[in-house]
């Protein structure tokens, strides 16, 4: 039994991280230009959301929302652009609140 439930926990956790990668992999829905550093567009994406901003080894950030069972919702990957950000938009699933709008000038 216990090397069923760890089987099972093994499989939903390689499952949540597929399906990070395959949402970031996907075209953005939109793309946002906004004169706020990475810094300060993660921070207000990350602070809305209550969910960390993670720095990747490209220098982009990636701010993802996830639903109650772990699967991605919403991502946001902000890039620098000039002295501004440039924010790359996915939607996977399901409707969140439009606070994040804020944070990207839209």
């Amino acid at each position: 039994m216990r090397n069923t439930a760890f089987a099972l926990v093994a499989a939903l956790s390689l499952s949540a991280c597929a399906s990070t990668q395959t949402v970031l992999s996907e075209e953005p829905n939109e793309v946002f230009f906004t004169d706020s550093s990475p810094n300060e567009v993660a921070f207000c994406l990350a602070n809305k959301n209550n969910t960390p901003a993670m720095d990747r080894d490209d220098g982009s950030k990636v701010v993802l929302v996830k639903n109650a069972y772990g699967g991605v919702s919403l991502a946001f990957t902000i890039w620098p652009d000039g002295e501004g950000s440039r924010v790359e938009y996915r939607r996977a699933f399901g409707t969140i609140g439009a606070s994040w709008k804020q944070c990207v000038g839209a």
